[in-house]
């Protein structure tokens, strides 16, 4: 019943080896971690994904979901029993789904799209749950003329386990758009903060970078902002000195002479992002005392913004990255970024390996504590794919997250409301090459591997660089991944330079 994420697991797997960086687990830990996703599903029925945190402190829900979430709590109450439908006819427990995890596709009686059931009405796609990933509590729902009472309080109804991402979608940066839609772009980063100082390459991509943004600028173009898909800071999470070493230095963000200079950076986390130096990361709730909380949930990650982490310093604020799972808006440009957390996925790299995350898992009391966690943010984000897909007006939606093969972008795309038309593009590092993975129907790249960022590894980088998409005024965009522009020679760009014989 969980199609589309075991086709996740393959891909990612397939991407990993693709890149010689192979997730070294076992098949035992493989079948863990792909049974942990039966458990784990009925999260994205019920969590509400994408609260919006106000500066008052209060969670607010999106009208659009109440009457859903009001048939699911009214599922979930009753506790509609197998027996009762000749689909699950021997099984055990209550069915679509029950919040025990359970999985059972009764609504396949007599059919399973939406339109068949009363609980359902005009709710796009198929339910209990379709083999896309869409979840919808449709079965023993009342009728559609029997109204369903919303919950007596503005929250959704939160259950046991359920993570919530709170954050500010309305253009808090305030990321300045140019009328004229095709002189506005953005460039793609991955997998670039060299520990301890910046490394040769680091600073080498990071020119390359200046030199195209002030031709950019020189030519008219308006930087919106720079997508970092993870692997920000190696080796195993940021620690104080990293902002200044391994980011503002480099990249010139708070230098006034720098084209970088005060550019916004919207972020996720990659698998180096985690690990001994920044522990808690993966287990908020197992610290003594949180960074920040927000209702009872605790967080604990550096990178997260001041809020979230009030030691992060001043001079970050443009460095976004207000929860695992976020979405930003940026209306006047018809564009959205959707960052996502999917590290559950390679949870024996956390960190690089065992030496790089062996304190960590022992602070958070284990893997299965880390799986447990990392497998609750993955459901909220796959959560919030789906209520964008539904709610959300851009005509581009850009994805962002790490691994090859962890976009989901599938997901969203069977999430999508009838007439609404979207053009989605994934992009994410993991692997230390740029490359272009996939094309639309225009043939722009919309699959983009951007892991060339200089951060990491010897002997050298399969090619270095960064990418950079241009909107364009007919409502497109035009991508670059390749080129001299954007990427360095093969074999130019070095982690460490080597020595030369004399």
């Amino acid at each position: 019943h969980s199609g589309s994420r075991l086709d996740q697991h393959f891909l990612y797997t397939l991407g990993v080896i693709r890149g010689a960086k192979v997730m070294r687990r076992s098949a035992v830990w493989i079948l863990a971690s792909w049974l942990l996703l039966f458990k784990a599903a009925v999260v994205a029925a019920t969590d509400e994904p994408s609260s919006m945190h106000s500066s008052a402190g209060a969670t607010v829900v999106p009208a659009t979901n109440t009457s859903q979430l009001g048939q699911l709590a009214s599922v979930l109450a009753t506790g509609p029993a197998c027996s009762a439908h000749a689909g699950c006819v021997g099984l055990g427990g209550d069915c679509c789904p029950h919040p025990s995890g359970a999985m059972l596709a009764c609504c396949s009686e007599p059919s399973p799209a939406c339109s068949a059931h009363s609980g359902c009405a005009g709710l796009p796609g198929d339910c209990c749950p379709h083999p896309s990933g869409t979840m919808l509590a449709c079965c023993d729902a009342p009728p559609a003329s029997t109204p369903v009472a919303p919950p007596a309080t503005t929250a959704a109804p939160v259950f046991e386990d359920a993570y919530i991402n709170h954050y500010d979608a309305g253009n808090p940066l305030g990321i300045h758009t140019d009328p004229v839609r095709g002189n506005n772009y953005f460039l793609i980063l991955g997998d670039w903060g060299t520990p301890f100082a910046p490394g040769y390459c680091q600073r080498a991509v990071a020119q390359h970078m200046k030199d195209y943004v002030a031709r950019q600028t020189a030519a008219g173009k308006n930087l919106l902002f720079i997508a970092s898909v993870g692997d920000n800071f190696y080796w195993n999470g940021v620690k104080p000195e990293s902002w200044e070493i391994s980011w503002a230095q480099p990249y010139g963000t708070n230098d006034p002479n720098s084209p970088l200079y005060n550019i916004p950076w919207l972020s996720v986390l990659g698998n180096h992002d985690y690990g001994n130096d920044d522990p808690y990361a993966s287990c908020p709730h197992r610290m003594a005392q949180s960074l920040a909380s927000i209702g009872s949930q605790a967080y604990g990650a550096k990178q997260f913004n001041r809020d979230k982490n009030p030691t992060r310093p001043l001079f970050t604020d443009h460095y976004w990255l207000p929860d695992y799972n976020y979405h930003y808006e940026i209306p006047e440009a018809d564009l959205e970024v959707i960052g996502l957390d999917t590290n559950v996925n390679s949870i024996a790299t956390l960190g690089g390996d065992w030496r790089g995350h062996d304190g960590a898992f022992n602070m958070c009391g284990g893997i299965g504590e880390i799986q447990r966690h990392l497998e609750k943010v993955f459901q909220s984000g796959r959560a919030l794919l789906q209520e964008r897909a539904q709610i959300g007006t851009a005509h581009i939606v850009l994805i962002i997250q790490h691994y090859p093969g962890g976009c989901q972008k599938e997901v969203f795309e069977a999430a999508l409301p009838v007439g609404r038309q979207v053009k989605v593009l994934c992009a994410y590092g993991h692997v230390h090459a740029q490359e272009c993975n996939g094309v639309d129907i225009h043939g722009q790249c919309n699959m983009i591997m951007s892991g060339g960022g200089g951060g990491c590894c010897q002997p050298e980088i399969s090619q270095a660089g960064f990418a950079a998409v241009s909107l364009t005024d007919d409502g497109n965009f035009t991508s670059d991944v390749t080129s001299a522009d954007v990427a360095m020679p093969v074999g130019s760009c070095h982690w460490k330079r080597r020595l030369r014989q004399a």
